[in-house]
């Protein structure tokens, strides 16, 4: 620091009010100037959101996931219909004391309304009543928790192992032969097994049939290139109270080509990106596009050059010299 040594140093800088304000500002420009160009230094990690592309959804996107919404328990009228998605639901949903009712997975159970029933605590609790689809004389309860008052406060009544038939039935006849666009290249076979297939690829919607508690939406669909390439997503709905789905429809699909919004990229890099793929000299948005997000970002720099290293799960790793692509571990 012999640059602040020197200004101490000279009475001319520190004898008047002017040369006191001179030294302060030259003494943090040497500070200044000597964090700056020491060599590579690092920067604390940032989010995705530091890098993502700024795009809000369609309008379109943005209907069709409202649209999907679950309904809330207060519009829930006797006659709507359940998929039991997993086995145990049999020990969640109880038969009436003295009877033996099982439902399995795939049947199908209806609602039937709401009861009074009292707690072990001796307070009353509304108990949900069902009956089974094959076998209406057969019933099932299950006890939420709270009244019928509360009940209808709650909105969205998430209920354990069950698919709502009605909203997969609303979610057919919204998406059933539409031109969509794939977001995600994590496709399911027909057998319920992943596989990769093509991001921003066109689809033909044909068909949408129920799935698990926590997707029961499984749409198919065929490539409108190759009729050969098939598959599905995993669809969530919307949150009733407006929190992003975990994989919504504006997470998978498209309205429109998200090729006409890029058009500086170039088709081989476009085919790439389609592919889940990288190469190097690709930009940072060319990878956000073809990987998604990273998980983390280290950005740091030298003289001369800055260098981020964006790190995903599985070990993959992307690494860029002036917004450049230079190295990837894929």
């Amino acid at each position: 620091m012999r640059l602040k040594r020197n200004i101490c140093h000279n009475g001319w800088l520190t004898g008047t009010p002017c040369g006191v304000l001179a030294a302060i500002l030259l003494f943090c420009g040497a500070f200044l100037l000597q964090g700056c160009f020491t060599g590579i230094e690092s920067t604390p990690k940032i989010t995705y959101k530091d890098v993502r592309k700024q795009n809000a959804d369609g309008s379109q996107e943005g209907e069709f996931s409202g649209r999907l919404r679950p309904v809330p328990f207060s519009e829930w009228i006797p006659g709507r219909r359940f998929l039991m998605a997993d086995a145990k639901g049999a020990l969640t949903y109880s038969a009436p004391a003295g009877k033996v009712v099982v439902a399995e997975a795939g049947d199908t159970i209806v609602f039937r309304g709401t009861r009074e029933a009292v707690a072990i605590t001796g307070g009353k609790v509304a108990e949900l009543v069902f009956t089974l689809l094959s076998s209406p004389a057969d019933t099932l309860l299950y006890r939420p928790g709270g009244d019928r008052d509360a009940l209808m406060r709650r909105g969205n009544l998430r209920l354990p192992f069950l698919v709502d038939l009605e909203r997969v039935g609303d979610a057919a006849a919204m998406l059933a032969g539409k031109t969509l666009f794939t977001r995600t290249d994590r496709w399911l076979d027909a057998d319920g097994s992943q596989h990769k297939g093509r991001k921003f690829l066109a689809v033909r919607v044909t068909g949408v049939e129920a799935g698990n508690e926590d997707y029961p939406f499984l749409v198919y669909f065929v490539s409108m290139e190759n009729p050969d390439e098939k598959g599905a997503l995993a669809m969530s709905t919307t949150e009733a109270e407006g929190m992003p789905a975990l994989r919504g429809f504006d997470n998978l699909f498209l309205t429109t080509d998200p090729r006409d919004s890029y058009p500086q990229i170039s088709d081989a890099s476009w085919e790439l990106i389609r592919q889940g793929k990288v190469a190097e000299g690709m930009t940072s948005q060319e990878v956000t596009l073809a990987l998604g997000s990273p998980r983390d970002v280290d950005r740091r720099h030298d003289q001369s050059m800055m260098y981020e290293r964006w790190s995903y799960p599985g070990g993959v790793y992307v690494i860029f010299e002036n917004g450049l692509l230079v190295r990837y571990n894929q």
